[in-house]
């Protein structure tokens, strides 16, 4: 019995924005679409924040609601919602949290309708 391949972070992604259009979500608007990113200590969260931030990225620092807990960092950016959009900021993000001794952990869609 072959194991079942890995999905492509694309798939991933479009798998995603198909079950948010199932649930009515209209992903022809912009949208804003928060990536989230976790860090063992405040020094590297600060420094991903201060290169992740742009003109069309907007970031937010969550201290640790418990000890051990990891140090959240939130990037917000306004777009049209795209496997081939999100898959792009969240690879470009991703690499740079890695350098920052940081990792992603995900996305997500918040609707102001």
């Amino acid at each position: 019995m072959s194991e079942p391949e890995e999905k492509s972070l694309l798939e991933e992604n479009a798998k995603f924005l198909k079950e948010f259009a199932e649930d009515g979500l209209d992903l022809t608007q912009v949208r804003s679409v928060e990536f989230a990113h976790v860090f063992e200590n405040a020094e590297d969260a600060d420094v991903f924040a201060e290169a992740a931030v742009s003109e069309e990225a907007s970031v937010d620092i969550l201290e640790p609601e418990e000890d051990g807990d990891p140090w959240e960092v939130a990037v917000t950016i306004d777009l049209v919602p795209t496997a081939e959009a999100i898959s792009a900021h969240e690879e470009r993000l991703d690499a740079l949290a890695q350098k920052h001794n940081g990792e992603s952990d995900g996305w997500g869609i918040y609707d102001d309708e």
